[in-house]
């Protein structure tokens, strides 16, 4: 049984192709994303937007349309980001202030009513992404490549905000993208990578919960 568990992680790195090779950059540079978030560093972003560009390409050879299109969508919400963490970081308010002397890192829940419309809009996008999976691509798996893609544009918006409930999220995406990514065949790379970030969605949520500060 060891022997062929070896067997087969030795051969998903010998003989790399190129898509085998462009996955294990997109690894790398995932891991320094990781890091910058868990520190609401703002070059988070700029990574996030280089990982997009790797990703779009691969989710496409993989047929993994809805995924293929948040990533290119995800590229322009990257500039928005930067920009909102950037302005945030220039305020110079005194509970920003007084957090900076900490961790520098702040955050806040979501509210009763947002939480709503949030819900309310994550419904008509995946139902709007299905469909357009469903009857005008040939994607094997159009509910859940929706519903990952859904909670991914949701996700990204929600972190800009610095809404603390986004890990949760974040856990949600990663545990059906790993499901869908062993169905698909991609590269054990990108299976490990989102294995990685599943339990990074905890340890993200715990740090910010611990070293944070409450804002709203």
């Amino acid at each position: 049984m060891l022997s062929d568990i070896w067997s087969y992680i030795a051969g998903q790195f010998t003989g790399m192709d190129f898509w085998a090779i462009i996955q294990t950059v997109g690894l790398i540079l995932s891991f320094l994303y990781l890091w910058l978030e868990f520190h609401q560093k703002p070059l988070m972003w700029i990574i996030s937007a280089m990982c997009s560009m790797i990703y779009a390409s691969v989710y496409y050879h993989g047929k993994i349309y809805a995924d293929m299109g948040f990533s290119c969508f995800n590229i322009c919400m990257c500039v928005y980001g930067f920009i909102k963490w950037l302005h945030s970081d220039r305020k110079g308010h005194a509970i920003d202030s007084e957090a900076k002397g900490n961790s520098g890192i702040t955050y806040r829940h979501f509210h009763a009513g947002e939480f709503i419309a949030v819900l309310g809009v994550s419904a008509l996008i995946w139902g709007a992404i299905f469909c357009i999976l469903r009857f005008f691509t040939d994607s094997p798996v159009p509910a859940l490549d929706a519903l990952t893609t859904m909670l991914n544009i949701v996700g990204t918006w929600v972190l800009a905000q610095k809404i603390i409930e986004v890990w949760g999220i974040w856990f949600l995406v990663n545990a059906i993208s790993i499901y869908i990514y062993c169905r698909r065949g991609l590269h054990l790379t990108t299976i490990l990578l989102y294995s990685f970030w599943l339990g990074a969605s905890v340890y993200g949520y715990i740090k910010w919960k611990r070293r944070g500060t409450c804002i709203a």
